[in-house]
Parts: C-alpha cells; sequence; structure tokens
C-alpha cells in the first residue's frame, strides 16, 4: 500500500512530493480531516474508561485475580 499525502487546491490533488503511479492505475483516495482542539482525545484521567467500572468491583475477589485466566482454561479443558 502505498500512502500519498498533499492538498486539495483549485479541484485538484497536490502530492507533498513527487510519486510515479502508472497511468490509468484504480486508485483509492481517503480523505483525512485535519484534528482540531475539540476533535482530539484527551489523555487525562476525567476523559479515560480507565477505571470507569470501579464501583461494581467486590474488593473480596482481588486476590483470587491473579491466575483466574488460567485456572479457567483449565478447569474448561482439564481432561476428566
Amino acid at each position: 500500500m502505498l500512502v500519498v499525502t498533499g492538498i486539495f487546491d483549485n479541484e485538484r490533488f497536490i502530492p507533498d512530493k513527487p510519486v510515479s503511479i502508472p497511468q490509468k492505475k484504480k486508485v483509492i483516495v481517503t480523505i483525512e480531516e485535519e484534528k482540531t482542539a475539540e476533535t482530539v482525545i484527551s489523555t487525562s484521567t476525567e476523559n479515560s474508561a480507565y477505571g470507569c467500572l470501579r464501583q461494581y468491583a467486590d474488593p473480596a475477589k482481588i486476590q483470587g485475580e491473579k491466575g483466574a485466566w488460567e485456572r479457567a482454561v483449565i478447569e474448561k479443558y482439564a481432561e476428566n
């Protein structure tokens, strides 16, 4: 896959750098909108999904979390 960047000016695409594409070659053009301050995802914790389900956590089960996946796999697929 070839990625070509450039600008659209006066109904023409002008690449940032010279690019060699064979004549009559089918291409797909994806237009990426510029990101503004409003569209940039914040990395602050107030907008983070991290910990959003902590209100449902059962502190009594925290100790059993380590190795829980491994135990579940063994329990499910162990030969009886």
